[in-house]
């Protein structure tokens, strides 16, 4: 009798993994629950039921077999399954590790985790895949030039955090170590001051010109730290004062601002990507503060944005998730603090999702999920053919399918607008971690929208060999139309000196106006 139930539950678990996320009926089997069965289970079988009990399985084509081999150890050891090769190695709780992240006991035998292990290594390619055939960009930028604006200031050039003021102009650029800088657009970017913040700026919205509120993340390095703060910044006289309002945060690094619980005041939502550890939290505003609402408690939410999906009145929220269990999720709003997870969207935990937006780029009505996936930080640090631009559009059904793809190494930020102005919204890529093999730099494309939903790649002329981590637009010279500033973030000046003169951003300048 036991075995027949241990034969469902696997059954239960081989067809999980095999069928798509939104048309699954049944909860995946534990991990204790697969750990118990006898049954002589292929390396295949036993990746569709290991693997798509923490995440949605992949597929052993999405690294290669060198890859494959020095992350599938990890996996191993978070199942608390260690091997005599594992003496002498660092344990978790060596490294920070919470408990709970890596069994203390083993839920594989040695022998099962011998054949999913060889399902990974023999399916896999010897090199990665390649990219798909594509359209090569063009040369130049159309309607923009580049501007590489020059300081004398020896300064690391570690840009965590762009914004261009919407009623002055001014370019407000926050560094890794710990400052906001404002700068003059309209005076060759002088200084005008500067604001010490208590670790890495990263998100900021203004409430008034004279106000805003900003997110510091602590440390950029992955950790399992408590470090971030919210705070306000407020004016006074010709200096900013901070007042922190919401601290211990998990490394966030964004923030949305509305109001969810329709008191008519302020709320927000806090993504804490954390690293082992984190979580996604809804800051309900109170007479004395915040009450905090978590709606997931997992690492990796990335991006999140206001929007009554449904259209009932109050204000739902999309949240991208870029660690392991990657996916863009719909949290329908419930009224009073209650939120409901609907995803619309998985992928596999090589995936990389590094930003969204939520808008009707064909003007057909119905607004479609433009996403960038790329995010190579990670252990499988290889050219990824599956990194890039994604369109995707709600069927009839309700469910959102992929409709174009462009490959891009690396793509990591994303920025929206008509910056022609000519009725088609167009759309701006930045790589932080782009292939310099390829023939021209591809670390910006621009993809301009002409009729018929055609988008035409373009990239900058100029072979420019900065790495750019922030991507912003705005009107920097107040002219009425929308420029672009890429931030840079020099993986050589981390952890030494200064000992150049600072180079924080470029300017991709619109000349329409």
């Amino acid at each position: 009798m036991r075995q027949i139930g241990i034969f469902c539950t696997v059954l239960l678990a081989i067809v999980w993994g095999c069928e798509p996320l939104t048309e699954r009926k049944q909860p995946p089997p534990s991990l204790y629950q697969l750990s118990q069965s006898d049954l002589d289970l292929s390396g295949e079988q036993l990746a569709k039921g290991y693997c798509a009990a923490c995440h949605l399985m992949p597929d052993p084509s999405v690294l290669d077999q060198k890859t494959w081999a020095t992350l599938l150890p990890d996996m191993r050891k978070r199942m608390g399954l260690y091997l005599e090769e594992d003496f002498g190695t660092a344990m978790p709780e060596d490294e920070g590790v919470p408990e709970g992240i890596y069994s203390k006991v083993p839920y594989i035998t040695h022998e099962n985790w011998k054949k999913l292990e060889a399902y990974y290594l023999e399916n896999a390619p010897v090199t990665p895949l390649p990219q798909a055939k594509k359209e090569r960009p063009q040369a130049g930028i159309p309607g923009f030039t580049l501007e590489v604006p020059v300081f004398s200031a020896i300064r690391s050039s570690l840009t965590t955090l762009l914004r261009i003021h919407p009623q002055t102009g001014d370019l407000w650029v926050g560094d890794r170590f710990r400052a906001i800088y404002r700068l003059d657009s309209k005076n060759k970017f002088k200084q005008i001051d500067s604001l010490p913040t208590r670790v890495a700026p990263v998100d900021l919205i203004w409430n008034s010109p004279s106000s805003f509120d900003l997110i510091s993340m602590g440390k950029m390095d992955p950790s399992n730290d408590s470090i971030g703060l919210l705070s306000t910044f407020n004016l006074k006289g010709t200096s900013w004062e901070e007042v922190p309002r919401i601290d211990q945060l998990m490394r966030p690094m964004d923030m949305e601002v509305a109001d969810w619980n329709g008191d008519g005041k302020k709320d927000y939502v806090i993504c804490q990507f954390g690293n082992h550890v984190g979580k996604l939290s809804v800051f309900l505003s109170k007479p004395n503060g915040f009450t905090e609402v978590i709606l997931k408690k997992d690492p990796g939410a990335r991006r999140s944005i206001a929007v009554d999906y449904d259209k009932d009145g109050d204000l739902d929220l999309m949240v991208l998730f870029s660690q392991a269990k990657e996916g863009l999720s719909l949290y329908e709003n419930l009224g009073k603090g209650d939120f409901k997870e609907k995803q619309l969207l998985a992928f596999h935990p090589a995936f990389g999702s590094s930003d969204f937006r939520f808008e009707d780029i064909n003007k057909d009505g119905e607004p479609e999920i433009i996403l960038v996936n790329g995010d190579n930080a990670d252990q499988s640090q290889i050219f990824k053919s599956y990194h890039g631009l994604r369109i995707f559009k709600r069927d009839d059904k309700g469910k959102y399918q992929e409709s174009w793809f462009y490959p891009m190494y690396g793509a990591s930020g994303l920025e929206l607008g008509d910056f022609d102005q000519d009725g088609f919204v167009d759309i701006v890529t930045l790589s932080f971690f782009p292939d310099l093999r390829q023939v021209d730099y591809q670390h910006v494309i621009y993809f301009k929208q002409s009729a018929g939903g055609k988008f035409t790649p373009s990239t900058l002329k100029e072979q420019v060999e900065d790495h750019f981590l922030t991507l912003t637009k705005g009107d920097l010279d107040l002219d009425g139309d929308v420029d672009l500033i890429l931030g840079t973030f020099a993986f050589d000046q981390l952890y030494k000196a200064p000992d150049r003169p600072w180079r924080p951003f470029l300017v991709l300048r619109n000349q329409l106006r």
